[in-house]
């Protein structure tokens, strides 16, 4: 990987088996892997904030995002 396609450390990894999309309030994607939600952020043109295993089925990881810092 060169210097320009490392993953931002700049986000918290975290495990929340609760986790409810009906109250989350940030903007979100659902995941199979984490290294998806890199190229989701990637694809939406957005910062990856956290990504939230929740050990549940196939899309298990949660991507959250927020606006790219200008």
């Amino acid at each position: 990987m060169t210097e320009e396609n490392q993953p931002n450390d700049d986000f918290e990894r975290s495990e929340d088996e609760n986790w409810d999309w009906q109250t989350e309030t940030r903007e979100w994607s659902a995941a199979a892997t984490e290294l998806v939600c890199f190229a989701l952020a990637r694809m939406k043109n957005k910062d990856l904030v956290e990504i939230i295993d929740t050990k549940r089925g196939t899309l298990r990881f949660i991507c959250i995002f927020r606006e790219k810092k200008q």
